[in-house]
């Protein structure tokens, strides 16, 4: 399953974890405007940074309310549990 990750940006420790339904690697792509062809691993593999300004985008994969925190950072990725 995809997740999203929110890290303190103070201690870096991991503040929440974000289940997103129905989320797919063209859709991660889509929202972060990359592709696999930019880099060696398939994107399914790898986390990925996740800017503040598209934070919000991973919402609608969610069943839970989410507000973007400035002072947290954000970190995609797919977990096999």
């Amino acid at each position: 399953m995809w997740r999203l990750e929110k890290f303190d940006k103070t201690t870096h420790l991991l503040v929440a974890d974000y289940p997103l339904h129905n989320m797919s690697a063209d859709i991660v792509e889509k929202i972060l405007d990359t592709t696999d062809d930019e880099y060696e691993l398939p994107i399914a593999i790898r986390q990925h940074d996740v800017p503040l300004s598209t934070a919000s985008d991973f919402a609608a994969y969610m069943d839970e309310p989410f507000t973007v925190d400035e002072n947290c950072e954000y970190e995609v990725g797919y977990s096999s549990d």
